[in-house]
Formats: C-alpha cells, structure tokens, sequence
C-alpha cells in the first residue's frame, strides 16, 4: 500500500465521510474504489466483468441501499411507482 496526504475542504471531507460508510469509515477504500469506478466509466466498452467488478466493489453500498428501500416501503414512507403514475395520469 501506499500512503498519500491530500488535502480537502470541510464539505468535501463530510462527503468523502459519508462515502465511506459502507466501507466500516475507511476513507482510503472509499477513494480506492472511486479512482476504480472512474477508470471503468472511462471506457467506452463495457464488459459483463466490468459491470461485475463495478457491483462487487459497491456491493455494501448496494445491500444497504435496498435494505434502506425495503424498510422504508414497510414503514409507508416511499410511494409505489405504480402511485405515482395514476398520480400524474400516466
């Protein structure tokens, strides 16, 4: 590994803060997988590996984003998709 000292406003370092929460609080694998996910959307082809690599280095944010959406719809808080369209006459 290496070691690098950057330096970053307060909103930025909320927001890499935030970034890491699905990381256990480590900043550094939070800006490690961002430098990867940026050199994946880089390339115009896109592979199933990529989009492989892409999940498996997002997967805790991922479970816990549907944990989030699944809790919320058995709490009531979220409106179905199927609501919002007979809303809005679609």
């Amino acid at each position: 590994m290496i070691s690098l000292q950057i330096e970053i406003d307060e909103a930025t370092d909320r927001e890499l803060a935030e970034m890491a929460e699905p990381y256990g609080g480590d900043r550094g694998k939070a800006v490690m997988d961002l430098v990867r996910e940026q050199l994946i959307a880089r390339s115009n082809d896109f592979t199933e590996e990529d989009i492989d690599e892409a999940e498996r280095i997002h997967h805790d944010s991922l479970v816990m984003q549907l944990e989030r959406s699944e809790r919320g719809f058995r709490e009531g808080r979220f409106t179905t998709w199927e609501e919002v369209k007979r809303r809005n006459g679609l």
